[in-house]
């Protein structure tokens, strides 16, 4: 993980709601999917990456593409649908987790600077360029980063 000076992150790392998404980096505009399952940053980039290792064979563009495209439930990399139990409400969406059922509308788009008035405790932007995972904690301020190879 790092931080712009090296330090440890600013923020104690408690579980909470977050979002998952992209950034556009000239325009500071976000699309983000929540996860409904509370989760920590480190739990959330542990996910990813190996989400994106296993399923996406390091596609980061693909990954993204896949986070975005709906809510979700929860993320378990490795998930089968045949693991889906009948107590579990939504879909099976294989090597990522489960999707919410549901949600057929757009990704939340928003300004980064507007992070804080979504009511999320963490968002999670993948940078498919840099193959790296940026945390912001709810208020929209620098976490930190991680990179998906870690």
């Amino acid at each position: 993980m790092l931080t712009p000076v090296g330090q440890p992150p600013v923020a104690a790392a408690t579980p909470g709601r977050a979002l998952v998404g992209v950034i556009h980096p000239p325009t500071q505009v976000v699309l983000a999917r929540p996860v409904a399952q509370p989760a920590d940053p480190a739990r959330l980039v542990t996910a990813l990456r190996q989400i994106w290792q296993d399923t996406f064979t390091r596609d980061t563009f693909k990954l993204a593409a896949k986070l975005i495209a709906t809510d979700w439930r929860y993320l378990q990399p490795g998930i089968r649908t045949a693991d889906r139990s009948a107590a579990t409400d939504g879909d099976v969406v294989e090597g990522v987790g489960v999707a919410v059922g549901d949600s057929v509308a757009q990704p939340e788009n928003f300004c980064l600077a507007d992070v804080g008035d979504l009511g999320t405790d963490w968002l999670c932007l993948i940078d498919p360029v840099g193959d790296t995972v940026t945390v912001h904690t709810g208020d929209g301020q620098f976490y930190a980063i991680y990179p998906l190879a870690g």
